[in-house]
């Protein structure tokens, strides 16, 4: 079974922890920082470059943006989320106490959360009512043509519909300065069929943040 990227990242990560684990508990660290100074931070910046990849990884893959609004804008508030979390010191101090990459994948996971819950008035924007133009008396389903789910009694359920001959209405559609029409979507975006997290914020998109999020700090200290 092939492994995905996180996958592939977490191991090559739990790999040099492991590495650094055993040699802390061989070495001091006084003798590590002097004797062994170069390959010790050597190992040091390797981790730390592996920690953010693994991390950014679980942060964008999938992650939904809404198209119509820029990259810039999302970008803004995914590292605003980031920054104002404090969980980038959390990780640093989980992974230099525990040497455990699955605690910090759980760590990037609430995370996420955090970004798709600020990312959801974007997603929001593709909440729409379809109607049947052929059953005209049939009551409209909450669609979001983004995480292709519908809602049924406050609960996002994954459900792909066909949209031929459905009346598409936007009750949320950001008015832009000049724009005075109201664009109904009539096509549906190339996504997948994606999870829900446990507060239903928003699901996750294919292929995508490639710029996203900024890592920050390095992870792992000294």
């Amino acid at each position: 079974m092939r492994l995905t990227k996180i996958q592939e990242l977490g191991s090559s990560l739990q790999k040099l922890l492991s590495t650094l684990k055993k040699n802390r508990e061989m070495v001091s660290l006084e003798i590590l920082k002097s004797h062994y100074r170069q390959p010790y931070y050597a190992l040091i910046q390797q981790i730390n470059r592996a920690a953010s990849a693994f991390v950014k990884e679980v942060l964008t893959d999938r992650l939904i943006l809404n198209p119509d609004i820029s990259i810039e804008e999302q970008a803004a508030v995914i590292n605003q989320v980031i920054a104002d979390s404090g969980m980038e010191r959390q990780m640093s101090s989980c992974i230099s106490r525990t040497y455990n990459v699955d605690q910090l994948y759980q760590m990037a996971l609430e995370l996420r959360q955090k970004i798709e819950c600020a990312l959801w008035p974007y997603i929001d924007l593709k909440t729409c009512l379809v109607f049947d133009l052929d059953n005209p008396d049939v009551e409209p389903v909450t669609y979001n043509t983004l995480t292709r789910q519908i809602c049924r009694d406050g609960i996002w359920e994954n459900q792909k519909l066909d949209l031929q001959w459905k009346f598409l209405f936007y009750p949320n559609t950001r008015i832009y300065p000049g724009d005075e029409s109201v664009k109904e979507e009539k096509e549906k975006n190339g996504y997948e069929d994606s999870y829900k997290t446990k507060n239903n914020c928003t699901p996750v998109r294919p292929g995508n943040g490639g710029c996203l999020p900024h890592t920050a700090a390095p992870l792992l200290g000294n």
